[in-house]
């Protein structure tokens, strides 16, 4: 089951790593060849952080975490 508070901190931490690694692209600083994929994640991101709390969404939220931070390990 879920904790409320943790699952937002994690959901704002995840829009928080999702704008510093938006920013390192533009300046060249995330390798050009995750861009691809580095779409695929930020699509996948927005429609989470539109969804209702849940269990499911935790699950989610920290595999989108992981994913974003092999992308961009700054």
């Amino acid at each position: 089951m879920f904790v409320e508070s943790e699952l937002k901190r994690e959901m704002a931490s995840l829009g928080d790593l999702l704008g510093d690694t938006r920013v390192r692209y533009r300046k060249g600083e995330t390798p050009f060849a995750s861009a691809e994929e580095l779409i695929d994640v930020d699509r996948e991101i927005r429609t989470v952080l539109s969804r209702p709390l849940s269990d499911e969404l935790q699950l989610e939220v920290r595999s989108l975490l992981a994913r974003l931070r092999a992308l961009d390990p700054r």
